[in-house]
């Protein structure tokens, strides 16, 4: 295995994620926020990591002058997709975002949900490497008028705000433990997943060089005492960022 390349989930694995994780009360904020961006209704769209393409179809089913395409390094979840005209299936990783489109390609929106966290490599430290470079090449394709959208798990420390991160991290990316983690519900056990803090996202977001338009809180999750402790968590949640060149909102 190249020990550069981003890890690839089993296909088991990747069965557990044939579901749609944006619900009503997301959608209510990415439709408020598209309508107030796109008065017209019309723009193109990257999903990147769109999988089944539910989440896709979705903002087709809604904005009838729009353009999609997911891309996704899993066959089997593309393969899931319903036909639609409108809708462009790549085959391919995050990192050869740079390769995959013709010269001049613009997107007016690009949505990460819950993926950033599966790029995961090797180690730490190339992980965090990988979603910076996600995020900043998502910049290179998007449009003047463009918005990227990023739902994302936030783990913040009870004292070293990064240390849930770290140690998630290599607990779920080890294959000694890989058995003891499925069972304690990591379902990207053997693999690995990087959740960050709130702050390691928004320092990673303005090191690519875009402005946090808006962003979304939400409510924050219960979490059993003894895993708290021992992972070093505080306030756990997900958010919502919506990115953009400049501030337009």
């Amino acid at each position: 295995m190249n020990n550069k390349a981003i890890k690839q989930l089993k296909n088991q694995q990747l069965k557990d994620f044939n579901q749609e994780y944006v619900g009503d009360l997301q959608w209510e904020t990415i439709k408020t926020l598209i309508d107030h961006s796109f008065k017209d209704k019309q723009f193109s769209f990257l999903d990147i990591g769109g999988g089944n393409g539910m989440f896709t179809d979705r903002i087709l089913q809604n904005y009838p002058k729009s353009i999609g395409t997911i891309i996704d390094n899993a066959k089997i979840l593309l393969e899931l997709n319903a036909h639609d005209i409108r809708k462009t299936l790549l085959s391919g990783s995050i990192e050869e975002l740079n390769n995959l489109f013709e010269e001049n390609t613009k997107f007016d929106l690009i949505f990460f949900n819950w993926s950033l966290h599966h790029f995961v490599k090797s180690s730490y430290r190339q992980t965090k490497k990988t979603q910076y470079e996600a995020i900043t090449n998502a910049h290179n394709l998007l449009s003047e008028k463009g918005y990227i959208s990023i739902f994302e798990n936030m783990y913040d420390g009870m004292v070293f705000t990064k240390l849930p991160s770290y140690l998630i991290f290599y607990l779920t990316s080890s294959k000694i433990l890989a058995p003891l983690m499925k069972k304690l519900g990591a379902n990207t056990a053997g693999c690995g997943v990087c959740f960050l803090s709130k702050l390691q996202w928004e320092y990673i977001i303005t090191n690519a060089g875009l402005i946090v338009s808006q962003y979304t809180d939400y409510e924050k999750w219960k979490i059993n005492l003894m895993r708290k402790l021992f992972l070093h968590i505080g306030p756990v949640r997900y958010g919502h960022f919506w990115l953009s060149k400049k501030d337009k909102l």
